[in-house]
């Protein structure tokens, strides 16, 4: 126990609390590896990167909520489920190349660990980029033409508040 509370003491901050007010962030690990950063770095980053695939959903799912509500629109718990499965597909294909490395370090016991955040303003992008899966997605379930103009007001405001975030 004195060991493990040592280990974490020995971590820097941003491990332990990640935040960015650039955007969303996540950390990841990799164990030690008797082939270096070589072999280490590119499983930190894979780490990180899928951590920031759960946040990215987390942030765009909150979003999306607050908007639908916001917009008062006639079938909200329909259309939470439709925009929640459509933000699922969209992040599966939204690429995660434009996540940095905004910290690393290598801890005592020789694990590495490196902190990544990708822009407010980057994930708007590649947001406005999937807006026809949207709209697709809403016209497969056969909302009707004023929930579909009101589904894409409700992504244009999301887009708009994380440009606004940067």
């Amino acid at each position: 126990k004195d060991e493990m509370q040592k280990s974490i003491l020995q971590l820097p901050s941003w491990v332990l609390n990640p935040t960015s007010s650039e955007g969303i962030t996540a950390v990841g690990m990799a164990g030690y590896s008797k082939h270096g950063l070589r072999v280490m770095k590119p499983q930190a980053e894979m780490d990180a990167r899928a951590k920031l695939a759960g946040q990215i959903q987390t942030v765009v799912s909150r979003m999306q909520k607050q908007a639908i509500r916001y917009s008062q629109v006639a079938n909200s718990d329909e259309m939470e489920n439709l925009f929640s499965q459509t933000t699922k597909e969209v992040i599966e294909k939204t690429p995660l190349s434009g996540a940095v490395i905004v910290n690393q370090a290598m801890v005592a016991n020789g694990d590495y660990y490196v902190q990544m955040v990708i822009k407010n303003h980057e994930l708007a992008q590649q947001l406005e980029a999937q807006k026809e899966s949207y709209k697709k997605s809403m016209e497969d379930a056969q909302m009707s033409r004023e929930n579909i103009r009101d589904g894409m007001e409700i992504l244009d405001s999301m887009i708009k508040e994380l440009d606004k975030e940067q």
